[in-house]
């Protein structure tokens, strides 16, 4: 059994750092924005299915909400590099202006 505290303040963090409110990622789960409350408050545990969807919808690897320590830091690497990739990005716009 997960520790439901642990799983919602995961799927809190995973919500946050995507930039999703919780009615968003409730629309793109298909649960209530209630719902999504209750996870995050760990009054609720979400179903496997729906937590898979959570993973999908906030670009978090599935292990990430339980507690798998190498998912968090590939998810943390991977938003490095895709923040590295906007950079160069930018700066190769600003060279050929």
């Amino acid at each position: 059994m997960i520790d439901q505290t642990y799983l919602g303040q995961r799927i809190f963090q995973a919500r946050a750092r995507s930039g999703l409110s919780q009615k968003e990622l409730a629309e793109s789960v298909g649960v209530s924005d209630k719902t999504v409350s209750a996870y995050e408050v760990g009054r609720v545990e979400p179903p496997l299915h729906v937590l898979a969807k959570i993973s999908e919808a906030t670009e978090h690897p599935f292990g990430y909400f339980l507690g798998d320590i190498e998912s968090t830091i590939e998810t943390r690497l991977q938003k490095i590099t895709e923040e590295l990739d906007e950079i160069r990005d930018l700066l190769s716009k600003k060279q050929s202006e």
